[in-house]
């Protein structure tokens, strides 16, 4: 069973209840927009008013949330909706379109790119995909994406619905297929 929260739509919809790794994916306002969203989930989870929550950026772009304290922040928009993860501990959020494109096998490892191999070719650009989700949710779990290589990050698929990924450290992954695209979440193993 999943730790993850996944929520769809409006935020008063959103039950605080046990505060674990919330994923609210809703309608995509912007990039520049996207901290005040970021602000609303944060403030309903911590109880807090929206006008004190303080979010910034790392030196390397990282969403951070500077008030309240012990919260993390991961964000991520593709196909007119976005991202918005909280949680007590390390997250990351990516998301891309499903699509027909070929794999694009330079950037995978040997390990995966011999298990898109055995598949039908017919599932492979998904199957791809996914693992691309999960590769890119890891390396923004790291705090600076850009310094991983995709082929470096090693995906191992357990089910349809979790993974784990492993570069500079283990993430658990979760991901989920809605309205023609793939969402993940990645955790550091040990915070799951």
């Amino acid at each position: 069973m999943s730790p993850i929260l996944w929520h769809d739509g409006a935020l008063d919809r959103l039950d605080r209840g046990d505060v674990g790794p919330v994923v609210w994916r809703v309608d995509d306002p912007g990039r520049g927009r996207r901290a005040g969203l970021a602000s609303s989930l944060v403030a309903h989870l911590a109880d807090r008013d929206t006008a004190s929550v303080r979010l910034a950026r790392s030196v390397a772009g990282a969403p951070l949330i500077v008030d309240p304290a012990g919260w993390h922040l991961g964000l991520a928009g593709r196909g007119g909706q976005c991202l918005i993860a909280v949680a007590p501990c390390p997250i990351a959020v990516d998301r891309e379109v499903i699509g027909d494109d070929p794999p694009l096998w330079d950037m995978l490892t040997m390990h995966e790119a011999e298990a898109l191999q055995a598949l039908d070719p017919k599932d492979r650009p998904r199957a791809w995909l996914r693992r691309w989700t999960i590769k890119e949710a890891h390396a923004k779990l790291t705090g600076e994406p850009r310094r991983l290589a995709p082929e470096t990050i090693e995906t191992r698929v357990i089910d349809r619905d979790f993974a784990t990924a492993a570069c500079e450290g283990v993430s658990h992954c979760w991901t989920r297929e809605r309205d023609g695209a793939i969402d993940t979440v990645a955790c550091w193993k040990d915070a799951t």
